[in-house]
């Protein structure tokens, strides 16, 4: 763009100096046969300022037609240089289209195949088929409660959705173990936040919800995992996803217990605000919280 804007100051100057120089020279002409008229004659008076005139007048002309034909050049050279710059832009906007398009399409591509790998992790134990889904519902109802804006919804709801992909470096032996877990399998299991962001940092449309994958079972008075972070340290998506996790996991069927009740679940949670939970989520969205049966 910045050159054809010199080209274009470029061709205004040479054109100018070309009107300029045909105006002067018939100018010139002009003057010196009037002047030579002036000395082979002798004038009265009156006839001289006639002639004057007459002079004045063609001068007028004469630069009045050069002006014209400067301006019509530049317009000429404007026009020119206007569908140039037209036919760039739509050449660009159409390349950008193509690449948005393009991105889209891979971003797509990405997210299915995350989204499956996270099926596929739900799939490995009938009791917690669906489990992702309805975190990223629940975690993304109790976000817009509080205020959170259509960005802001959209990763926390893709961290609920992908929260448990590191389940899938988790052992069926354990992941499904109907008996309590041995320290040494508890560890492994509290081992999944940092498989799951390991597996999902090089996803450029999913860096944003990293942390929140890597939070989700910290606990709010220090006492979670993987790095027992503590209070506004933990992120406040991760807080969120924490209160659905923890809820649809009460509610559903496991190896080891039955579900909840709706009433039982949401008890629980009332009884651990300000330990396991962030206090002012569950106050500000426990209307949320208390219609979740209708989920």
């Amino acid at each position: 763009m910045f050159s054809n804007k010199n080209s274009l100051i470029k061709k205004f100057a040479i054109y100018s100096f070309i009107a300029f120089a045909i105006t002067g020279i018939i100018l010139v002409i002009v003057i010196t046969m009037h002047i030579k008229n002036d000395f082979a004659i002798f004038m009265p008076e009156l006839e001289f300022e006639q002639h004057m005139i007459d002079i004045n007048q063609k001068i007028i002309i004469v630069v009045f037609f050069g002006l014209l034909i400067l301006y019509f050049l530049f317009i000429r050279i404007i026009n020119t240089v206007s569908k140039k710059l037209i036919e760039q832009n739509q050449s660009l906007i159409q390349q950008k289209t193509k690449l948005e398009e393009a991105y889209n399409k891979l971003q797509h591509t990405y997210r299915d195949t995350v989204s499956t790998l996270s099926k596929a992790v739900d799939a490995r134990d009938p009791y917690t088929a669906g489990h992702s889904e309805r975190v990223a519902v629940i975690s993304s109802k109790i976000a817009k409660e509080l205020g959170f804006v259509k960005k802001e919804l959209e990763n926390i709801e893709l961290a609920a959705q992908f929260h448990d992909i590191g389940k899938i470096g988790v052992p069926d032996s354990i992941l499904l173990k109907t008996d309590k877990l041995t320290n040494i399998e508890f560890d492994l299991i509290k081992e999944h936040p940092v498989i799951g962001t390991n597996i999902l940092s090089k996803i450029e449309f999913l860096k944003e919800t990293l942390q929140m994958i890597l939070h989700h079972h910290e606990n709010y008075d220090g006492s979670g995992y993987p790095f027992g972070i503590s209070g506004t340290e933990i992120p406040i998506g991760a807080r969120i996803i924490s209160i659905a996790d923890t809820y649809d996991a009460m509610t559903s069927d496991r190896p080891y217990r039955k579900a909840l009740s709706h009433e039982e679940a949401v008890q629980e949670i009332i009884r651990c605000k300000g330990t396991q939970f962030d206090a002012k989520i569950i106050d500000t969205a426990f209307e949320v919280i208390q219609n979740l049966r209708d989920l």
